[in-house]
C-alpha cells in the first residue's frame, strides 16, 4: 500500500494492545465504560490480545488503519 500524503510504500503490520482501543467522537473521555454509545472499538478481540491491522508510513510517521475488518 502506499501513503496516501506521500506516495511512499507503507509498510504491512499490526497494532496491538493489552486492552481493547477505541474510537471516541469529539473529545476525549474522562471516563470511560466498555461499550459507551460514543465510541467505536477499533481492534479485533483475540485469545493473545486486542490487534488490528495497520499500514505505517516511515516517512511522514502516519498510521492508517483498517476498520473494514474489525468484527461489529
Amino acid at each position: 500500500m502506499n501513503c496516501p500524503y506521500c506516495n511512499e510504500e507503507m509498510v504491512n503490520g499490526y497494532i496491538q494492545s493489552a486492552n481493547q482501543i477505541y474510537f471516541n467522537k469529539g473529545n476525549k473521555a474522562r471516563f470511560f465504560a466498555s461499550g459507551d454509545l460514543r465510541s467505536r472499538g477499533l481492534t479485533r478481540v483475540s485469545l493473545r490480545a486486542p490487534y488490528i491491522r495497520s499500514y505505517l508510513c516511515e516517512n511522514c510517521q502516519k498510521i492508517i488503519l483498517d476498520i473494514n475488518r474489525v468484527r461489529k
